[in-house]
């Protein structure tokens, strides 16, 4: 098999490595903002994946439907203790969720097979926190996924949409310069 003149390849997680359709997040949100006694709808939920769930729920109590239905709920506009209190409730859901949504997506242990045979080292970056992903990475492992460098929501000063998940994850891959030539 040739060398690549790539050196390495970062992933995202769910919806991409695993949990085809992303449902992990978008049930755990669910089930969180309607306990809180704000409704969202899936395509709320969706409207901000792949961010940090912290960011992706204060962007969801932003929307202007939410935020109305967060007044007229709670009385008063959500603040940063709301957003808190949000990301504590569904991080452990978001474990669960994502626990049950861990099957690799068809192909993606192939892929990754191909490439590290040909040289290509392997990263990953996640919206989810080191927490969420204690579980699916050896879920992901017994699948024939694990990546060599995980970076994990809150682990860089910003996360997505800021590119410093990704320069984090070449960094620690020793991936340089970042682009390649053939």
């Amino acid at each position: 098999m040739t060398q690549s003149p790539i050196q390495a390849v970062v992933f995202d997680w769910a919806g991409t490595m695993v949990d085809f359709g992303c449902r992990a997040p978008v049930l755990a949100l669910l089930e969180v903002f309607a306990e809180a006694g704000v409704e969202i709808t899936e395509a709320e939920a969706r409207g901000d994946m792949g961010r940090a769930k912290r960011d992706h729920i204060r962007a969801l109590l932003a929307a202007p439907r939410v935020a109305e239905a967060w007044r007229a709920r709670h009385g008063q506009t959500s603040d940063e203790a709301d957003v808190d209190h949000l990301h504590d409730a569904v991080e452990p859901k978001m474990r669960a969720a994502a626990r049950d949504c861990a099957a690799l997506i068809p192909g993606a242990a192939s892929l990754v097979a191909d490439l590290r045979a040909r040289g290509v080292r392997i990263g990953s970056t996640t919206g989810y926190t080191r927490p969420m992903m204690a579980d699916i990475l050896p879920l992901a492992a017994d699948q024939g996924y694990a990546p060599d460098v995980v970076v994990c929501a809150g682990e860089t000063s910003e996360g997505r949409p800021s590119p410093l998940m990704m320069w984090k994850a070449l960094v620690d891959l020793g991936a340089w310069p970042s682009r390649a030539r053939a």
